[in-house]
């Protein structure tokens, strides 16, 4: 038990009183630097606005330590659960508590693992005296689980203040012994999407109907009961939409209340805190109705599979960076973007140091110029591409997706992280993709400073942080369109002779051509505009040769099995048109922005990187996380996964 002292509702009221607004200075001084940049301010896109966070939150502008993380999950049951509202028994969140501290099979523990995170659980209050029994579990227990809250308040108002007062704790604590500067929250509780579902109904002043969702992915028979659960909770409770300790007291659980004190621990300790999905965005929503500075202090993630969350970041004019339809609260979508900006602090450090390109690049890049002799044609033609593409394997997909549907979560919730699971075991024939090697290509005209030095200090930092090789190809103006596709062609034969995965952007100092171009093929939303036998013709003289270039690359290295991460606006529309053509390699595609990321960097290779990342996170899934049977977690009793899960 925890030997913190009772907290007063005054006192914790006095305390978060005292959290400082952002430091502008940090802020300003960021904005200067990146200013001095040779990179055009709005190129770093979503890229600005997370350095800009950070430095505002921690105070400091320098970036001299890299950011320590902490995967905080807070775990409670909630007695709302006798209802039947969702797919999976009470005893789960014992079990998966179990899964974190000694299988290390959960989604919380790769994703930690993923982004270098300390994996933090801590208990508020799971109905089980078992859990006493678990080795690293951080005793915050205030009880044994909430009261039925469809019957009356969930907990006591002091229960409410004891719950938001040990996540403030704990917050204080990981950044005082570890040195925890990003928090990554999440949650496990049996129906605690029931509970969020309320509070965000009745903080927004909202249907139940509008904030409601299906959670663990339960069956319309059991939604009706959830939903009609969530009203009751309402009628019965009345809570205050002025009073958010009321609020959290009459309808919430233990470890949202918990949740809630720890970003408001973060902030006082001047740390950030990166929110995941809908129970986290819940839990913000009751922490900042307490003290409105604090989102200074908080960064959206993803766009979650819950429509209550939309409402909630729409609320706080918060934009999504990411739309993977995740529906997993524990730190996923907040561990890929704490991953994102711990490659651009690198990079942010780096165009700092003044090193010249060449010395920047000269462990991460190869140049390869198009030859100046003549260009012998294969019998590799356009035609002989096309009417010898391969399909993916469908037996190593049906595998995989037994695997992906049993992992220790609710099925289907990892979304376009398992889906993208399933393409790679396709394409590598493989149920378990694993030890996949990636290579970067970049495609652009030869000129005489091709690439600045502040391009190549964010080059460098993500394709780094991907751990794929990178090649720069240039074109050059004399060439013909059969010349440029051959010399893509080869370079997409050569790289997927050794790789499973090859992201693909544009290159060039001055993104004025590459946005010119991706303006011209299609909207801003990659609608394609043009028609796909005559594309080509809409096109100037230097983007018919890149264009040439970019699909003789795809064309290649999808017959060849490699997944192609398309890196920016302008191959995502070449890949489009490409697919229109000759539909079998659509398989092998996997567009970034639109529609997963919404970034807007145009920094060449980023997008991709990012992608390429995105790609490392499904196969650490699949091979990592454990099964319900591996990790001796309940099933589901309800929806898609009863029956499917064993």
């Amino acid at each position: 038990m925890t030997n913190l002292p009772v907290m007063k509702e005054e006192d914790f009221k006095a305390l978060i009183a005292q959290i400082p607004p952002k430091d502008t200075d940090s802020i300003d001084e960021v904005e200067r630097i990146l200013a001095t940049s040779t990179i055009k301010r709005d190129d770093f896109g979503a890229l600005r606005f997370l350095l800009k966070k950070y430095a505002g939150a921690t105070g400091s502008a320098s970036f001299e330590d890299t950011p320590v993380k902490a995967v905080t999950i807070c775990c409670a049951d909630h007695g709302v659960a006798k209802e039947n509202v969702s797919a999976y028994p009470p005893e789960t969140t014992l079990h998966m508590v179990a899964n974190y501290l000694i299988s290390h099979g959960a989604a919380a523990n790769v994703f930690a693992d993923f982004t270098g995170a300390h994996l933090c659980v801590a208990d508020l209050g799971i109905n089980s005296e078992k859990a006493k029994e678990l080795p690293g579990l951080i005793d915050f227990h205030i009880a044994s689980g909430t009261n039925n809250s469809s019957q009356g308040p969930a907990m006591t108002r002091e229960q409410a203040i004891k719950s938001l007062y040990y996540g403030y704790s704990l917050a204080k604590q990981l950044h005082q012994q570890q040195g925890i500067t990003i928090f990554l929250p999440g949650e496990m509780g049996i129906s605690n999407t029931t509970s969020s579902a309320a509070i965000t109904a009745a903080l927004l002043e909202e249907s139940p109907a509008n904030t409601t969702g299906r959670g663990t992915n339960i069956s319309d028979e059991r939604f009706k009961t959830k939903l009609a659960t969530v009203e009751k909770i309402l009628a019965v409770n009345q809570p205050d939409a002025n009073d958010p300790i009321d609020v959290l007291a009459k309808v919430g659980g233990f470890e949202l209340g918990a949740i809630a004190g720890l970003m408001l621990g973060a902030a006082a300790s001047h740390s950030l805190t990166i929110l995941d999905g809908f129970n986290s965005s819940a839990a913000a929503l009751i922490a900042l109705r307490l003290a409105p500075v604090l989102k200074d202090y908080l960064v959206p993630s993803h766009k979650a599979g819950e429509q209550g969350q939309h409402l909630i970041l729409k609320e706080l004019d918060f934009t999504p960076i990411m739309a993977l339809n995740i529906k997993l609260g524990e730190a996923i979508g907040s561990s890929l973007v704490a991953d994102i900006l711990d490659a651009a602090i690198r990079a942010f450090k780096n165009i700092q140091k003044d090193l010249p390109a060449k010395e920047l690049m000269a462990d991460t890049i190869e140049k390869d110029v198009i030859p100046n002799i003549a260009i012998t044609l294969t019998d590799k033609t356009f035609d002989y591409y096309t009417r010898t593409m391969p399909d993916l394997d469908k037996e190593a997909i049906e595998r995989c997706q037994m695997r992906l549907d049993n992992l220790s979560k609710p099925i289907y919730s990892l979304g376009v992280i398992e889906q993208i699971a399933a393409q790679l075991s396709g394409i590598t024939s493989n149920e378990l993709p694993n030890d996949i090697s990636k290579t970067m290509l970049f495609i652009g005209m030869k000129k005489e400073a091709a690439l600045d030095k502040d391009q190549a200090a964010f080059i460098h930092s993500f394709t780094t942080q991907t751990g794929a090789e990178a090649i720069a190809a240039y074109l050059t103006g004399e060439r013909t369109q059969m010349d440029a596709f051959e010399f893509g062609r080869l370079q997409g034969e050569n790289i997927s002779l050794g790789s499973q995965i090859m992201g693909l952007s544009l290159i060039d100092n001055d993104t004025a051509l590459i946005d010119a171009m991706a303006n011209m093929l299609c909207d801003t939303q990659g609608n394609l505009k043009l028609q796909p036998g005559t594309f080509m013709t809409q096109l100037s003289g230097e983007m018919q040769l890149i264009a040439s270039a970019v699909l003789g690359a795809i064309i290649a290295a999808t017959h060849n099995r490699t997944m192609i991460i398309l890196g920016d606006r302008a191959v995502t529309a070449l890949a489009g048109y490409a697919a229109q053509l000759v539909p079998e390699i659509q398989p092998f595609l996997l567009p970034i922005e639109p529609p997963l990321y919404h970034m807007a960097v145009k920094i060449p290779g980023i997008t991709a990187c990012i992608g390429m990342r995105l790609a490392d996170a499904a196969i650490h899934i699949v091979n990592d996380m454990k099964t319900f049977s591996e990790a001796q977690v309940a099933t589901a009793n309800d929806g898609p996964g009863a029956g499917r899960q064993i």
